[in-house]
């Protein structure tokens, strides 16, 4: 890490040589840089495209140029394209939940608040007669 909190080139290797498989590295140019808005304050930053810039200041004033001219624009995050992870598409199968937790839906709130009124009733139906 340099003083500042960033991360050296050299650092910046040995994280690449350490990742996990299922990390897909975003294949970019030198001098790409990502950027998200954030339209209003409640809302998150979202993905709004790419500036092709020199260095972050340069970045942050095509990106101000670019995308928030237009439409409401509270900040602008620009951020390297090299430095973006995600899964590999053939990860997939890591976000599949563990085990069961069809509890934490409230698809069986009804159900549940039936037996508590007394409306359900675990005898024979007229089908079963």
């Amino acid at each position: 890490m340099e003083p500042g909190g960033g991360v050296t080139p050299r650092g910046v290797e040995a994280a690449r040589r350490t990742e996990a498989p299922w990390v897909r590295t975003l294949e970019a140019a030198d001098g790409v840089w990502a950027v998200f808005l954030q339209a209003r304050r409640r809302d998150a930053h979202v993905h709004v495209g790419d500036v092709h810039a020199p260095d972050a200041e340069m970045a942050l004033v095509l990106a101000k140029e670019n995308y928030a001219r237009r439409d409401p624009c509270v900040s602008l995050w620009v951020v390297p394209a090299r430095a973006i992870r995600g899964t590999a598409s053939d990860a997939a199968d890591m976000f599949e939940p563990a085990t069961d937790k069809s509890y934490r839906f409230g698809g069986s709130y009804r159900q549940q608040q039936r037996v508590y009124r007394g409306g359900y009733s675990a005898g024979p139906t007229e089908d079963d007669r």
